[in-house]
């Protein structure tokens, strides 16, 4: 399989133990701030890195499983179901008029959230790791 890089691109060699610093720290935040903080470009990342790296998953894993495109969209589906419309127009009509209820306020944060990860994982930049001095891109291992 021949990788191609992006040349517009920018890329940061790190050593593998300061990435895992920076996940562990980042879990921390998961595990503290989160569902308020969260962002769905970000979550995704997080959750791939983490595993790669050998470290546990963050507490979102027992609430949404896998971070994979099919149960993202079986949980719009359920939001979808619950309000009778789509999942667009239920967080535009929520937007525009404002939650009624903690619960709708929670089904509108939880349905942004799930959307923007869809759209992350659609467009997800691809993460290599490469071991010792050999950080030749053909030679890493891909986390995506």
């Amino acid at each position: 399989m021949e990788i191609k890089l992006d040349p517009e691109e920018e890329y940061a060699i790190i050593p593998l133990n300061v990435l895992e610093r920076i996940l562990r720290y980042a879990l921390v935040v998961c595990q503290e701030h989160c569902p308020v903080g969260r962002d769905p470009a970000t979550c995704p990342y997080i959750v791939n890195l983490s595993r790669r790296v050998g470290l546990s998953s963050p507490p979102c894993i027992n609430d949404y499983g896998e971070y994979r495109q099919d149960n993202f969209r079986v949980m719009i589906r359920d939001i979808e179901r619950k309000y009778g419309m789509g999942i667009e127009e239920f967080i535009n009509m929520v937007r525009k008029r404002k939650p009624r209820s903690l619960e709708e306020q929670t089904d509108f944060m939880e349905a942004t959230f799930y959307v923007g990860v869809i759209k992350e994982l659609s467009n997800m930049k691809t993460v290599y790791i490469a071991k010792g001095s050999d950080i030749e891109i053909k030679n890493a291992i891909i986390v995506k």
